[in-house]
């Protein structure tokens, strides 16, 4: 189904998975069918939003934001010109919230120390509807000395774009908009997610690893100050000042080379 038909469905089952069964002005009598309905209504949702996400994914334009003024081209870029945002690196941050902080700061040799780190990504990867994936192996790069989270998360960073891929944020930012896009009845034919980083190296892995999803596009913007290896990716989107001006040309440039080649490369 398209997104409409998919938005269509939703907004004709929503009111049913809302409703109140405790409201004393409906007839008692009704009440198991309307647990029934309920009940349905809520189990064709889940089957609705997988759809939707899907739809958000196929329509998705990954900006990768990066660079000394990413913030407040982020924030024109949703604020006045209709953009979505996720933190890119929310998918690290969650998984190493789920690894309790005595098995990292504490004797746990890092073999075990991954088996549970793969144990709960395998989890994240089922809520996330991945069903396939590159399992997660220790490896003797990995061995590091790990004494705040700040170095857990660094680890799980480097880890998981080297043997997973990266490309596992961009299904991460898709389902986490995916009640706002619900929201707002977002149908277009193309969905701009911003993903703003200050971390270099994983705004180039996701510049290449978001490809193999197959969005609509994935573009990578530096605003303000940048690196000469970040200037230096081919198509790379330059916000020297950003303003709501230089943010809409950004986004029509962005827009133009998108319909033109939906994978982008």
């Amino acid at each position: 189904m398209s997104l409409t038909q998919t938005m269509e469905q939703i907004k004709a089952n929503l009111p049913f998975t809302t409703e109140n069964l405790d409201d004393p002005n409906l007839p008692r009598e009704t009440l198991p069918a309307r647990r029934g309905r309920k009940a349905r209504a809520i189990d064709q949702m889940k089957t609705l939003k997988r759809d939707y996400r899907q739809g958000l994914l196929q329509s998705a334009i990954f900006i990768v934001t990066t660079g000394s003024e990413k913030d407040a081209a982020a924030k024109l870029a949703t604020e006045k010109f209709g953009c979505f945002s996720a933190n890119p690196n929310d998918f690290y941050e969650q998984l190493a919230n789920r690894i309790p902080e005595a098995l990292w700061k504490g004797k746990e040799s890092m073999v075990n120390l991954f088996d549970v780190i793969g144990r709960h990504l395998y989890d994240m990867a089922v809520d996330l509807d991945l069903n396939e994936y590159d399992q997660l192996i220790f490896k003797q790069e990995h061995y590091v000395s790990i004494k705040t989270r700040e170095d857990l998360v660094s680890l799980l960073k480097k880890a998981i774009n080297a043997q997973v891929g990266a490309e596992i944020v961009g299904i991460q930012a898709v389902t986490s908009i995916v009640d706002t896009a619900i929201e707002k009845g977002h149908t277009k034919i193309a969905t701009p997610i911003v993903l703003a980083t200050d971390d270099e190296k994983l705004a180039l892995d996701l510049e290449t690893s978001l490809r193999r999803l197959k969005p609509r596009g994935v573009f990578l913007v530096v605003a303000g100050k940048g690196t000469k290896n970040l200037r230096a990716v081919p198509g790379v989107v330059s916000l020297k000042e950003p303003n709501e001006e230089t943010v809409e040309k950004a986004l029509e440039q962005i827009w133009g080379t998108a319909k033109g080649d939906r994978t982008n490369g």
